[in-house]
């Protein structure tokens, strides 16, 4: 059974449903960091979409507090084979956003894989990710920045993790390249599935850390 917020400190509500361990790990040093700020729960099962509706259906561990939550956060991979699964998806995101008034649902995505948005704290970069060699290319980049990393490691993916601040820039900087690629980059549902069905290499993800920022510079 999820806690109740204590209305006397109240922060934003944020719920974390992940694809991978990497992902998990990233956000769980995201809650310790702003911690003062929001209220950042990392989902402790695996799964993105149907285990956010499940998490809230009646029997789930969210439905005593879906009245207290502020954001849910989908963080996945876009793949070639997904695409034709956005209706599916937009169809549960439309029922999260029903759980209350204020609730606010942010599909923070990546193509290809999580270590893309891990090599944007380092460098700007955006290589074609289609196939599984592709990743792989990825991740050897990635490692040559910082060479113990190994996917679901707590060391080394804090590490990359503390660079926040150059992947906020960096992410920025390649939606800048995509202004003529996409209808809008600001956060939207046609953006999100303009992304979601495309060929483009991006990541979303810098949203959400990009808001933390936001709360812990405007906190009293």
């Amino acid at each position: 059974m999820a806690r109740k917020i204590n209305s006397r400190n109240r922060k934003p509500y944020i719920i974390i449903f992940w694809e991978g361990e990497s992902e998990q790990v990233y956000m769980k040093y995201m809650r310790k960091k702003f911690h003062m700020s929001a209220n950042l729960t990392v989902h402790r099962v695996k799964g993105v979409f149907h285990t956010a509706q499940k998490a809230f259906n009646k029997k789930g561990i969210y439905f005593d507090v879906k009245s207290e939550v502020d954001e849910i956060w989908l963080v996945f991979d876009t793949e070639d084979e997904l695409k034709g699964k956005w209706n599916e998806y937009y169809s549960i995101i439309k029922k999260l956003r029903k759980l209350n008034s204020q609730i606010k649902v942010r599909l923070l995505m990546t193509r290809g894989c999580i270590e893309y948005y891990f090599l944007l704290h380092y460098e700007k970069c955006a290589p074609a990710i289609h196939i599984p060699a592709d990743k792989d290319k990825v991740i050897e980049l990635l490692k040559k920045q910082c060479p113990k990393y190994k996917k679901g490691d707590k060391e080394s993916t804090d590490k990359i993790a503390e660079l926040y601040k150059n992947a906020i820039d960096n992410c920025h900087w390649r939606m800048e390249k995509l202004r003529e690629e996409l209808s809008s980059i600001e956060q939207c549902d046609d953006r999100d599935y303009q992304l979601f069905v495309s060929d483009l290499t991006f990541s979303t993800v810098f949203e959400g850390i990009e808001y933390l920022e936001y709360l812990e510079n405007t906190k009293v």
